[in-house]
């Protein structure tokens, strides 16, 4: 297992964090989870991103005010390689998960039919009703591709359905599209679910 990690503060880190969070990335190798970390990390974004081999490790501070004060959330972004080899890691890698992002490509319909059995897993091991939110990944490339190749909202739609999925983002890593938003969602998704305080998230 390879293990990275990547820091980005955004806010005074001598100030402790009010909540953690642990998120995870989950689906197929190359749909965009790396691209989607380090956009929202570094506010950077590679063409030829590496293959996530095993597991790499991100921080990201979200400000947030609760009970009137400033302070933030700290989100522990794990990033886990949607290869073979590695799915025998998953039992380590969903274990105490407060939030997951299922992520495919838009324009890769196996991607997404692929995700089956990441949902399956979930069930598997408790984490039926994580707070969790649907993610259709490089939007930037819809209108470039035909018809053929673009993954059918209609698709989209049934798939969702089928697995009781609410809430879909589509996203762009390159256009720095609903990349931060998708994570400040998220966060509120997890707030809620475990009934914790917090007045607002800038």
């Amino acid at each position: 297992m390879t293990e990275q990690f990547n820091s980005s503060t955004k806010i005074n880190t001598d100030n402790k964090p009010i909540y953690i969070f642990k998120v995870v990335l989950i689906g197929q190798e190359r749909v965009g989870k790396t691209c989607i970390a380090k956009r929202l990390c570094f506010n950077t974004f590679e063409v030829d991103t590496k293959e996530t081999l095993g597991i790499e490790f991100y921080t990201y501070d979200l400000p947030i005010i609760v009970n009137g004060e400033d302070t933030f959330v700290r989100i522990s972004i794990w990033d886990f390689g949607g290869r073979e080899q590695f799915k025998k890691l998953f039992p380590y890698y969903i274990n105490g998960a407060n939030g997951i992002f299922m992520i495919f490509n838009l324009v890769d319909l196996q991607t997404l039919l692929r995700l089956d059995w990441w949902y399956e897993r979930l069930g598997e091991f408790n984490h039926g009703n994580t707070p969790r939110i649907f993610i259709g990944a490089k939007n930037d490339l819809v209108e470039n591709v035909d018809d053929k190749t673009r993954v059918d909202k209609l698709v989209i739609d049934r798939f969702m359905s089928r697995h009781e999925e609410v809430d879909f983002f589509r996203t762009s890593s390159k256009e720095n599209c609903n990349i931060k938003e998708i994570f400040k969602e998220l966060v509120i998704k997890i707030l809620e679910k475990n009934r914790l305080d917090y007045d607002r998230i800038d």
